[in-house]
């Protein structure tokens, strides 16, 4: 542990030869990918930085044994605390080239190639320039840092054989300059998170093969995590403020814009109808005109002629910009990632290969911090002040991903509620006003009399966990409830032992409660913050009459998470629409070869912009007159409709994608004629 503050490096790595940092996975006739982020640029994973770094210092540990205490330190050992390195991919600004290359293995003995082993590989084109920051927590390790750097001359896969040689430059260390942090005007904080890296926040203590994640950062998550960033600046007798607050659950936002007033887990009784088919080669969702029609099975009773409505899914959420605003439902980005697991030098063990979900990095969340007093909120802020201003990071999930609090803002509404008392959307539409909606903002963990984890609320239930039993001769009753259960898995860091699973109702969860007596009701719960246990973790808080929501409104262009139904999806489906056509006309005929296609894809991914694309396109054109064997092949190729095709697209990139496309639709012909 060392009290001075930690050091921020930035380093450039430029590609000097094609490198190919792969995802293990292929389409269409790509055999192997490389790995790409949110945006749809090439990058290099951390971990593979962060193990060639290892690597080269298990090197020289061969030569100089008393660097292995040091490395301990630097890269933390199995078993026992994280080490002082912690990093992000690498990735780059621009687009990121990429070239196709095409292998085989060669007969023993022979320069022929041996039969069913060619593979097409994607690799970044030389010239790209990546930039990665690493945050060091002992600076007096940045001198073996700075020697292992100097020693990792080559990344990605095919080392051994020319690819993927690389400059590493380190730049100058990002120094740190304290700022002046406002006092807290209310008890109530919210923090607004980023992920640098990709987060996999597990669901099970128990994982298999595919390691399932969370969309969202548990309250207890959180909590813990800021617990270890204080105890890891030597301030570990300043935990007692985590007595007086409570920690909630940080929930995925639709953009990275803070001025969300309301974001909460989809209500479990939105409901939605089922499609109906189109008269279309396309399916429903790639028709354009948005989703089908969303209704709240609370308070609207479906039509027994109707389908059975859909259920909301379990990564979606709704949130809005103002009180009464319209509401906006959305799902935050999770891929699911491969990963092998190399052993150790000299280790006798096994790769092991899983896989993993993971919340795309550049996701933000919004959390709320719940203090006792103002005096409460302002120690925090002060506790926290180099988190709150972007100049550290805490580590979240399975690896520890860091992550950075973008912005602090104090929260004026009152707990427990998120609108008054008869002012919920479309209240004159729904009835009386006596109606009370209680919706779960976070998973609620209740015991019965017999310490049994409850499934539901009920009126004698609900009355003794506020606290006041003279309810329950008021004239209020649920009348409706929409509700499901989900396990509660944690682990003792101190112990070093998972703690015992607890069940709990679901957030999203939802009640009607109706009656005369559904007023006082409402006043009791807004007195109080959260319900049932571990309540500082953000467990049991919730909203009312947050419900009904009657209407879902489109996003903002510029989203870090996706809606349910995106304008990419409809133009990845029209390009494969049309490439199918294409494709369908060579099927026709006796067209280029499935390695003259391979070429025309390799070079159009190569075109930096549309006029090579153009002087691609007229050097296939003209090719069977300037190359009399090779190109007749050509001469059956549809030029002009292609042409055509290409000039509906927005961009280079689904130029680019219609191109490749087309090629996936006819290399599986184009196999069968060449047997």
């Amino acid at each position: 542990m060392n009290p001075s503050r930690p050091s921020l490096f930035r380093i450039e790595v430029t590609v000097l030869e094609d490198l190919h940092a792969g995802t293990g996975t292929g389409a269409g006739d790509i055999d192997a990918l490389v790995e790409r982020d949110r945006h749809d640029r090439p990058v290099i994973r951390a971990s593979h930085l962060k193990g060639l770094l290892r690597e080269a210092g298990e090197e020289l540990t061969l030569y100089e044994p008393t660097l292995v205490a040091n490395l301990g330190r630097l890269f933390g050992t199995s078993g026992s605390t994280r080490g002082a390195l912690e990093l992000t991919s690498l990735r780059t600004t621009d687009e990121g080239r990429t070239l196709v290359w095409g292998s085989t293995a060669r007969q023993e003995n022979q320069r022929a190639p041996k039969d069913d082993t060619l593979r097409f590989v994607e690799h970044v084109a030389a010239g790209t320039v990546f930039h990665a920051t690493l945050r060091l927590a002992d600076p007096t390790l940045a001198p073996l840092l700075e020697r292992l750097l100097r020693r990792v001359d080559r990344l990605g896969g095919h080392r051994n054989r020319g690819a993927g040689l690389v400059r590493v430059r380190p730049t100058p260390i990002l120094s740190y300059q304290p700022q002046e942090i406002p006092a807290a005007a209310e008890p109530r904080l919210r923090l607004i998170l980023r992920n640098l890296e990709p987060l996999c926040l597990p669901t099970t203590g128990h994982p298999g093969n595919l390691i399932r994640t969370h969309s969202f950062v548990r309250g207890q998550t959180l909590r813990g995590a800021l617990m270890a960033w204080l105890i890891r600046e030597g301030k570990s007798g300043d935990l007692a403020v985590f007595d007086h607050l409570s920690v909630g659950d940080a929930l995925p936002l639709p953009t990275d814009v803070d001025e969300v007033t309301q974001v909460l887990p989809i209500p479990l009784s939105i409901l939605t109808k089922k499609p109906k088919a189109q008269n279309s080669g396309l399916p429903w969702w790639a028709m354009g005109g948005g989703a089908p029609e969303a209704f709240d099975g609370l308070y609207i009773e479906k039509d027994k002629k109707d389908e059975k409505p859909k259920r909301p899914g379990e990564h979606e959420y709704v949130c809005r910009e103002t009180a009464n605003g319209s509401w906006i439902r959305y799902a935050p980005s999770i891929r699911v990632r491969l990963r092998n697991a190399t052993p150790k030098r000299r280790s006798e063990a096994a790769a092991n290969l899983f896989s993993l979900e993971e919340l795309a990095e550049d996701t933000w969340f919004a959390s709320e911090v719940r203090c006792d007093s103002e005096e409460t909120a302002g120690e925090f802020l002060r506790l926290f002040a180099p988190l709150l201003k972007e100049a550290d990071w805490i580590t979240l999930g399975r690896g520890g991903a860091p992550t950075c609090i973008e912005k602090v803002r104090p929260v004026m509404s009152s707990p427990g509620t998120s609108t008054t008392m008869g002012q919920a959307d479309n209240a004159s539409a729904i009835g009386s006003r006596q109606d009370l909606y209680l919706t779960l903002q976070s998973d609620l963990i209740l015991r019965g009399p017999n310490l049994g984890f409850l499934d539901n609320l009920d009126k004698i239930v609900l009355c003794e966990i506020i606290g006041r039993k003279d309810l329950q001769s008021q004239d209020w009753k649920i009348e409706k409830a929409v509700t499901e259960t989900t396990p509660i898995h944690g682990f003792n860091a101190v112990s070093g032992l998972r703690r015992s699973p607890a069940l709990a109702i679901r957030r999203g969860s939802c009640w009607k409660i109706s009656g005369a007596g559904s007023a006082t009701l409402a006043d009791a719960l807004a007195k109080i913050d959260a319900l049932g246990e571990r309540t500082e973790e953000g467990f049991g808080r919730f909203v009312l009459n947050a419900q009904p929501v009657k209407g879902f409104s489109e996003p903002s262009p510029v989203t870090n998470t996706p809606v349910t139904t995106t304008a990419r999806q409809n133009r990845n489906e029209t390009l494969l629409a049309k490439a199918k056509g294409l494709a369908d006309e060579l099927n026709k005929a006796n067209g280029p070869s499935l390695s003259q296609l391979q070429w025309l894809r390799e070079r159009a991914l190569a075109c930096r912009d549309v006029q090579d694309l153009e002087k691609l396109l007229e050097e296939i054109k003209t090719a069977k007159n300037r190359r009399p064997q090779g190109g007749k092949a050509w001469e059956v190729f549809p030029h002009e409709k292609l042409i055509e095709d290409l000039k509906s697209c927005q961009n280079l990139e689904e130029k680019r994608l219609l191109i490749s496309y087309l090629v996936q639709w006819r290399a599986p012909n184009a196999r069968k004629e060449r047997r």
